[in-house]
């Protein structure tokens, strides 16, 4: 399996679709969409799939992944053959819906061209019905798949020319390889198979490498998330959580924000808090069942809700336009999450910000993150704002008033005393005295407050150095 460096930069930057040799009729449909220039990740795996190349992309959320597929997919199968030529492996429901809605309007330019989605929301004779012709472009998660294709043989799969794998790290994490496997054996000897993933660790990539035989990786950005996305660490000063996002969304006014905790439990809480206190948030976790989830979604793709309270299970690969900000309530165990979490704004070269609460009993998990090469803005969460805080994650230590001076710091102060002094005696004295030594001991602290900081990231360089080798 070749690694990224094998496919440099400038090998195939294209201005736009029309430079791909795409198919009128298709360039023409991608410009009505809104889809006129390609993204990065675009510009460097459309040429390779145009070829019917097998290979792997890894490449940040919201960089265009899906369209990397769906564009070449298009371009090749034959419109005019009733036969299925290629199919999308989707981890859940929602991403496979997700997937079908970026897919279905080019059919209003393609009028023979049949795409279905089979998913759990549909019982299996639902699914078998409409197969006499067959669709072109197969989307569906694997467990429907798996029954309606290697079980019940459904449909013919002579003809697929292409097998889609999306989020693929999270088909290996739920255990669906064992149904994608079933899946692969069916299709032709030479079915392109394109595997598309937000990250992709090396035991994913061991497992492709065994069973598809990919030649092309594409890894893309070393960021995991968008540049486009500021990072903040807010001290929430032991204020309780629920108080804390009270206290924040009065502070922030976000235009659209995700609010993710990592239990059923919180998210659950935390959404009859907001009830309770006047918003009108939408829910959306593994507590819901299937008629509750289809309609959450409903109401979060018709921009109904300012304000979506959520489980990790809305962090992968969904498509939610204008996140402005995305808040963590805490940090998943899995670090990895977190990079999807915030990867839900930033998304299509918009800003957006990830905020992350804390206080100083849960500091373990933002440290790692900061060692992985995060760049945090640290804020102290207040009655009345969000305040920089210079300090971090550091321990707070208070000067003590007991603490005797050093030996530079009394001279300073003996000075400062002296510039007071006068030789008769006026009113406010004592106050421009005591003034004039808290200048001193707010420079020491502020020497001192440096100094930590200062140490704190010679030890982070110094232990990502050594992760480095």
């Amino acid at each position: 399996m070749k690694s990224g460096s094998d496919f440099p930069y400038n090998e195939a930057v294209m201005s736009t679709f029309a430079s791909f040799s795409l198919d009128k009729t298709l360039v023409h449909a991608l410009e009505k969409l809104g889809y006129k220039n390609p993204s990065p990740v675009q510009e460097r795996v459309i040429p390779k799939a145009l070829k019917r190349q097998s290979l792997v992309c890894q490449s940040q959320t919201g960089s265009g992944k899906t369209h990397s597929y769906l564009i070449p997919i298009l371009d090749t199968i034959d419109m005019h053959l009733p036969k299925t030529q290629a199919i999308i492996v989707c981890p859940s429901r929602e991403l496979a819906r997700q997937v079908y809605e970026f897919a279905t309007p080019f059919q209003r330019f393609f009028p023979t061209l049949k795409v279905r989605l089979f998913t759990s929301e549909a019982q299996k004779s639902q699914n078998s019905e409409g197969l006499t012709i067959p669709p072109h472009i197969v989307i569906g998660t694997p467990g429907r798949l798996a029954d309606l294709l290697t079980k019940s043989y459904e449909l013919d799969l002579h003809q697929v020319k292409t097998l889609v794998l999306d989020e693929a790290d999270m088909l290996l994490e739920q255990g669906y390889f064992d149904d994608i496997d079933a899946l692969y054996s069916l299709l032709p000897e030479k079915t392109q198979t394109m595997v598309f993933s937000a990250t992709l660790h090396q035991g994913l990539k061991d497992r492709l490498s065994k069973y598809i035989g990919a030649n092309f990786v594409y890894e893309g950005e070393k960021s995991k998330t968008s540049v486009q996305v500021t990072h903040h660490l807010i001290d929430i000063k032991h204020v309780g959580v629920l108080a804390a996002l009270e206290r924040f969304l009065n502070i922030r006014k976000p235009y659209l924000a995700m609010v993710f905790a990592s239990k059923k439990e919180d998210v659950k809480k935390a959404y009859q808090h907001l009830k309770e206190i006047g918003y009108e948030p939408t829910m959306f976790s593994g507590e819901l069942d299937q008629r509750e989830r289809k309609q959450a979604m409903r109401k979060i793709r018709s921009n109904k809700s300012s304000l979506i309270v959520c489980s990790d299970l809305l962090s992968r690969g969904m498509d939610i336009e204008d996140v402005t900000d995305v808040i963590s309530l805490d940090l998943p165990s899995d670090l990895s999450y977190y990079y999807h979490r915030a990867g839900r704004t930033g998304r299509f070269d918009k800003n957006g910000d990830s905020w992350v609460f804390y206080n100083s009993d849960s500091t373990k998990l933002p440290l790692e993150l900061i060692a992985a090469g995060v760049q945090f803005e640290f804020l102290t969460l207040r009655e009345n704002g969000l305040v920089n805080d210079p300090v971090g994650l550091l321990p707070k230590k208070k000067f003590s008033k007991k603490k005797p001076f050093t030996e530079e710091e009394s001279t300073e102060v003996k000075i400062a005393k002296a510039r007071t002094r006068s030789d008769k005696v006026k009113p406010g004295y004592k106050k421009k005295t005591q003034e004039a030594v808290e200048k001193v001991k707010r420079k020491y602290r502020r020497k001192a407050i440096k100094e930590a900081v200062k140490k704190h990231k010679k030890t982070t360089y110094s232990r990502l150095a050594k992760s480095d080798e």
